[in-house]
């Protein structure tokens, strides 16, 4: 019997000994919910080519719907002729399904765009506004950008969206907060009742952000959707996207519900015609696939209980997740995830917690081959061991968002030059941290918010970019 899972953070102590004998005893451990292969084979065996080992990106690993990618197909020979300038006809299908007006919905570009719209619409840049962290930082970072403060508000310590401490952080020059539910990275959802009392209890020219991207997969049975808080007219924007269950992620379809004020306030920034007919024909036809969406979720929860099954045999600890992805305890996350990149399957890591990598559930195939290579990698350093990196990777900053000093690692696989630099927004170099050659290893250095001549820079958006050898990555950090 699988024990009871805590979401609280604990360091997971892996000996040698420990994990092999703990992985021998996993093997006989059944699928904890088996469903027939032939929902996942059949959704595949359409697909012409696809990407094997992406767990990365929270993508729907069945792919669109049949009925979808028929609408799709059916539609390419009127590419010669324009969409409906703002999405009508999605506008009317999705207002008939939640039960409001045309007017109380806006779709757009995924749900990228409709996030860039609320920072538009809600981030003043005379104040500010409040998001969780770590949580999906699109719309703190089109805020702080825009030029509004953004104030970051801790998760509690099981990893949930902590309100009280949402709250306290929001005075009478917030103009916004942006909560997701299920919150991403970390997995936990807020209960309805909890999300109505914080609704009711902010000032009114608070507008409240409620990102439900991962609406479907979700079975907490005190989760129910904010969608009757805009229904009743409360200052509540609802966001979706028809990326996750419905896989519909390049196809680039989002959307959000509320009260007409608040979507007119969008839709006054909104460029017109940026969902084309092939995007509009094919969410029309994926809002009536239900089967595709049953299918999608049972995959993911099967995968996610086998996940589950073999990191407790394994001693890992991990986040209890209720969508399609979920946070591992590795202790170190960068070095895991290069490790696993360079085994073809790729993972991500960051927001401020360096010794978690978040998983996307992909088909069982790609579990079992996670499960196996996190078992060679955690299995394969004993005691005063050190790894030469298979890769030359660079890692997120911690902690991100920054306060005066941040944490940069890195990872190099060959011996040779190794330059890394800090940019502003408009790509003008502030800082040279390294420019050195550097053997293969693990590196890390903090950069302290100056720049080359040791002034302090401004807060803000930057970028540090790492070039060694064939190698050139770039990563977001940002300074309060």
């Amino acid at each position: 019997m699988a024990r009871k899972h805590s979401t609280k953070k604990r360091r997971s102590g892996i000996s040698r000994r420990t994990f092999f004998g703990a992985a021998a005893g996993s093997a006989a451990l059944p699928f904890l919910r088996p469903m027939p292969a032939i929902a996942e084979n059949r959704f595949r065996s359409s697909m012409l080519r696809d990407y094997v080992g992406r767990l990365c990106f929270n993508e729907n690993p069945l792919g669109p719907s049949p009925e979808a990618m028929t609408a799709i197909h059916d539609q390419v020979s009127m590419g010669h002729r324009y969409s409906d300038w703002y999405a009508e006809s999605l506008r009317g299908d999705l207002a008939e399904l939640h039960g409001v007006s045309s007017s109380e919905v806006i779709a757009g570009c995924g749900a990228t765009e409709i996030l860039r719209l609320c920072a538009h619409a809600f981030a003043d840049p005379a104040g500010n506004v409040v998001c969780p962290y770590p949580s999906y930082g699109q719309f703190a970072g089109d805020s702080n950008f825009l030029g509004a403060s953004v104030r970051y508000a801790a998760l509690d310590e099981d990893y949930r969206v902590d309100l009280a401490t949402v709250a306290a952080e929001v005075d009478n020059d917030t103009t916004a907060v942006c909560i997701t539910n299920a919150n991403n990275p970390t997995g936990p959802v807020l209960p309805a009742a909890d999300i109505a009392a914080f609704v009711d209890s902010l000032p009114s020219h608070v507008t409240v952000l409620i990102d439900e991207a991962y609406h479907e997969y979700i079975h907490d049975p005190g989760y129910e959707s904010a969608m009757e808080l805009a229904r009743l007219g409360k200052n509540v924007v609802v966001i979706r996207t028809f990326s996750k269950v419905f896989g519909l992620a390049g196809i680039r379809i989002g959307y959000a519900v509320g009260k007409t004020e608040l979507i007119t306030s969008m839709r006054s920034w909104q460029l017109y015609a940026t969902v084309n007919c092939l995007g509009l024909a094919g969410s029309r036809a994926a809002l009536t696939d239900s089967q595709h969406v049953t299918d999608t979720v049972d995959l993911c929860d099967q995968t996610k209980a086998y996940c589950f099954t073999e990191l407790d045999a394994m001693g890992v600890e991990y986040i209890p997740s209720e969508t399609n992805f979920f946070m591992a305890h590795v202790g170190d996350g960068s070095h895991v995830a290069s490790e696993l990149a360079a085994r073809g399957i790729l993972v991500r890591c960051g927001w401020g917690m360096p010794e978690h990598i978040r998983v996307s559930t992909g088909t069982m195939q790609e579990m079992q081959d996670f499960i196996t290579a996190l078992a060679e990698i955690l299995g394969t350093a004993g005691a005063g061991e050190v790894l030469i990196p298979k890769t030359t990777a660079l890692d997120g900053n911690y902690p991100n968002p920054a306060r005066g000093k941040t944490r940069i690692s890195y990872s190099i696989a060959r011996p040779g030059p190794v330059l890394l630099q800090v940019f502003d927004i408009h790509g003008r170099l502030i800082k040279t941290i390294v420019n050195e050659s550097k053997s293969p290893g693990r590196y890390a250095l903090s950069w302290n918010g100056t720049d080359q001549r040791g002034a302090p820079v401004a807060a803000g958006s930057y970028f540090y970019r790492l070039k060694a050898g064939d190698t050139v990555q770039t990563r977001r950090l940002i300074l309060l």
